[in-house]
């Protein structure tokens, strides 16, 4: 009998699983092992028989009795110990068949995981020779049984007190290929047991290795992870796929187990594949082998531009169910396929008018374009509520104000989900017509304004995307370890693209602030009657020009295309307000020299030498000189005299209702006009002759010449220096009228500012109000005044009538004495009537002739004389 040095370990806890198991009738199992080792190209023909090759039939003895799944020929036999045969009866090839739970007897206290155990003991000079190694050894060496090795030595393996592994610990089980050592003499599948053994001490020592069912079990499986239903064109897709193994083992390229796997991703409208894929995950390519960790798992992922049309997605792996061994393929192979979800572009119109600051708008997104996202489930149906969110950007915040991105949550049944967003914004005239080149933009409100009639034009864009997802359950076909399938629920992810694109619209805003000019009203510049000796005078002239301040109306545009918020906002370009000025002057004799010298002058024709009567002066009452109009002799006095008047009545149109500079300066260069003449030769208080503003007269021969002199207002001053010309203004008056206005629409404008204001008939501007919705207002706060000044002036000649005594030896011959007005020079004025040049006198306005013959030593009248 062989020397055994260790036989079969009992581990309780897997008894307790074994026992509690279903067993497979025994027929039925040959049938089902035979099944898998052709499929796994193990064997080509049906290796278990209902007798082994010596002929001992298949064993349905007692003993097998809570042994799950064991193919075994022949009665059990060997020692019988605790109810157990040490051999359960003979494997196919007719080798002994261990029994595992045999009661141990082997005392050792250490573990056998490292004793020098044979790598490939049929073939091994050391233990060739050995009876147990003499079949054909045709499952020798295949890392397919790797797993089943492990798990069959830990299952033998003896526990430590603390219930860890002694002889075949996990860490130290992993340091070996255990299928290198193991002699196997009946296979395992994944639904009986196989046996095999290893030696070691140079082959003269052995061990008996059960190979667990376990090591074989597992099942490739794949699935989508958020596989989307659709996407958009042109977006890119990412399609991960989880690979899950349920092997006991690890499934490596090194053992020769790697799974074989493939995409397939085309065009379904031309079934050719589609372009640039590129592949990610454990493998970065369509297709290879995989390594998967024993009950592991991993992802590949594909990712790609979505083209316009369907894209069928296959993922397939180990087709053949070969490489590892499966039973069940279905859960092998993913088909699916992405709809590209459809690009809507839409374009349109907003139109700021001439009068609009700001506009609400509200329309429908995409024109009004359902914007979808179908959902679909790759396999199975869609359960329960969809989730996700349609995204809205404003891609034109500086211009959409009041829009903030939306995201539009998606809680609705799953399948094809529909949206229609509505769009409320506001655009302002400021934004839309933004020049970032110039920084420039038209906003009256900030006295901002462009040049116009024009049309600016901005763009603006809202795009639109997002994602839906649903939860879709499908089922899948599991195998039990007797052949027999059940149905298996799974869920999964799909996401579908909405509709995406770009809202573009289109802003016109049209653009008038006002003309630069308006055209002026032409006024009269001229002076009627502007010849000698008219006594009237009317002077038109253009009025000083004010500029004024505008505001124009300008509102807000309401969602529905009402107008609110009208507001008052400054006008580009300030107006100039003239008007017609006038003035009249009109001027009077109130008593002329010849009434006040009539009294004397009669006395002398009458020859009445009465004093009394001679009140201003002395004239010859020589009977030669009685048709002579006024005859003196010289020596005797003759008084300066007269009393003179005019008016000036003003127009003038002013920011204020004060005097106004230009009456006052009219009525001053009026008064200056006026000249009180003569060439009469007088005698001063020191008995010099002078003329009438007392300067001395110079010696002509043996007389003295003549010297013209006029008292002025400027110089009112005679003989000795003594005032002789006098002026008194009186009445002065001065009515003022405002010309009304107001910056509000619709309220009362004088007509007078209608004609510079744009707008309006009276300006010939009308055309703007209709064409452009512009018409302007003076702003609050502005007056003109139309001002009526009336002043009279009485200027009189030696109104204390002091007596200025001729120069007695003043040469005989003709004199005058004449009031008159000199002309005036506008022009050197400071108000605007010095457009109008020069205003002429009036050079005959009162005078008189006075003949002088003989003096008072030769006068007839001695009783008057100084």
């Amino acid at each position: 009998m062989r020397k055994v040095i260790a036989i079969v370990l009992i581990v309780l806890a897997l008894t307790t699983s074994v026992s509690t198991a279903f067993e497979i009738e025994r027929i039925q199992l040959v049938e089902l092992a035979n099944k898998e080792l052709i499929s796994l190209g193990l064997h080509d023909e049906d290796y278990f028989k209902l007798k082994n090759d010596n002929g001992k039939p298949l064993s349905t003895n007692q003993y097998l009795s809570g042994y799950r799944n064991y193919i075994v020929y022949g009665n059990p036999h060997g020692d019988f110990k605790e109810g157990r045969y040490r051999y359960l009866g003979y494997t196919m090839s007719d080798a002994i068949f261990t029994n595992y739970l045999f009661p141990n007897d082997v005392t050792s206290t250490t573990g056998l995981w490292n004793r020098n155990w044979i790598e490939d003991p049929k073939d091994n000079p050391e233990t060739s020779w050995r009876p147990e190694v003499q079949g054909d050894g045709i499952f020798n060496n295949n890392p397919i049984y790797e797993e089943s090795i492990r798990l069959g030595l830990k299952l033998i393996s003896r526990k430590n007190p603390d219930g860890s592994l002694l002889d075949f610990p996990d860490d130290k089980i992993a340091e070996r290929q255990w299928h290198k050592y193991v002699h196997i003499y009946q296979p395992p599948t994944s639904v009986s047991w196989g046996c095999g053994i290893m030696f070691h001490n140079d082959g003269k020592n052995y061990l008996t290795v059960p190979l667990s069912p376990e090591g074989l079990r597992g099942d490739l499986s794949v699935q989508f992870e958020e596989i989307p239903s659709s996407v958009a064109a042109g977006k890119k897709v990412q399609v991960l796929v989880q690979v899950k193994s349920t092997f006991k083992r690890d499934l490596t390229e090194a053992d020769g187990s790697a799974p074989e796997f493939k995409w397939e991703i085309t065009d379904k409208a031309t079934n050719k594949p589609v372009p640039s894929v590129k592949y990610y995950g454990y493998v970065e390519k369509d297709t290879g082998k995989i390594e998967l960790s024993a009950n592991g798992e991993t992802a590949l992922f594909a990712e790609f531009e979505m083209p316009e049309h369907e894209v069928n997605i296959k993922f397939e792996i180990n087709k053949e169910g070969v490489n590892p061994a499966e039973t069940y393929l279905d859960n092998n192979v993913l088909n699916a396929v992405i709809t590209p979800a459809i690009k809507i572009n839409t374009f349109g119109d907003i139109e700021l008018d001439y009068n609009i600051l700001s506009r609400k708008v509200n329309f429908p997104l995409a024109d009004g374009r359902a914007i979808t996202a179908k959902l679909s489930a790759p396999s199975g149906r869609l359960t329960g509520n969809a989730w996700g969110t349609l995204n809205i950007y404003n891609d034109s915040v500086n211009l959409f104000r009041g829009f903030e991105n939306q995201t539009i949550k998606v809680n609705e049944p799953a399948g094809t989900i529909i949206k229609y967003p509505e769009i409320n914004t506001t655009i302002h005239r400021k934004d839309a017509t933004y020049d970032s080149n110039s920084n420039s933009y038209d906003n009256p409100m900030e006295r901002k304004w462009l040049d116009g009639p024009a049309v600016k034009t901005a763009v603006g864009a809202i795009s639109f995307g997002g994602r839906a997802y649903a939860n879709y359950i499908y089922t899948v076909n599991r195998t039990n370890e007797d052949g027999s399938t059940y149905t298996e629920t799974r869920t999964g992810i799909t996401g579908a693209d909405f509709d995406s694109g770009t809202d573009t619209k289109n802003i016109t805003t049209r653009i008038y602030n006002g003309k630069p000019v308006i055209p002026a009203k032409t006024f009269e510049n001229k002076i009627e009657n502007n010849t000698p000796n008219y006594l009237i005078k009317n002077l038109w002239w253009t009025s000083e020009p004010y500029e004024l301040d505008v505001v124009r109306w300008m509102c807000h545009q309401d969602v529905d295309g009402s107008l609110y918020g009208w507001t008052a906002v400054p006008g580009r370009y300030k107006r100039t307000f003239t008007q017609q000025n006038s003035a009249i002057i009109k001027w009077n004799v109130l008593s002329t020299m010849e009434n006040e010298y009539k009294r004397s002058r009669e006395a002398a024709r009458s020859m009445d030498y009465r004093k009394s009567e001679y009140d201003k002066a002395v004239f010859a009452s020589d009977i030669i000189f009685k048709n002579v109009d006024y005859p003196i002799k010289s020596g005797y006095y003759l008084n300066p005299t007269g009393t003179y008047t005019f008016t000036v009545e003003t127009i003038t149109y002013k920011p204020t209702n004060d005097e106004t500079e230009d009456h006052k300066e009219l009525v001053e260069a009026v008064i200056n006009s006026f000249r009180y003449e003569t060439d009469l030769m007088y005698i001063n208080s020191n008995n010099q002759p002078v003329n009438l503003q007392n300067e001395l007269l110079t010696k002509s021969g043996n007389s003295y010449a003549r010297r013209p002199a006029a008292l002025t207002a400027k110089d009112p001053t005679g003989v000795d220096g003594v005032k002789m010309l006098y002026v008194e203004k009186t009445n002065y008056t001065r009515d003022y009228e405002e010309l009304k206005h107001s910056e509000k629409s619709g309220e009362y404008t004088h007509e007078y500012f209608k004609a510079i204001l744009e707008g309006y008939e009276e300006s010939g501007t009308l055309e703007s109000r209709d064409k452009y919705k512009y018409r302007e207002y003076i702003k609050d706060g502005q007056k003109i005044y139309k001002i009526t000044e009336k002043t009279t002036v009485t200027i009189k000649i030696n109104p204390e009538n002091r007596k200025l005594y001729t120069y007695i030896n003043m040469p005989d011959g003709k004199y005058t004495v004449a009031a008159w007005i000199g002309d005036i020079a506008l022009s050197e004025a400071n108000s605007e009537f010095k457009k109008l040049g020069t205003l002429k006198g009036v050079y005959n306005f009162d005078a008189i002739e006075v003949t002088v013959k003989g003096n008072l030593y030769d006068d007839q009248n001695p009783v008057i004389g100084r």
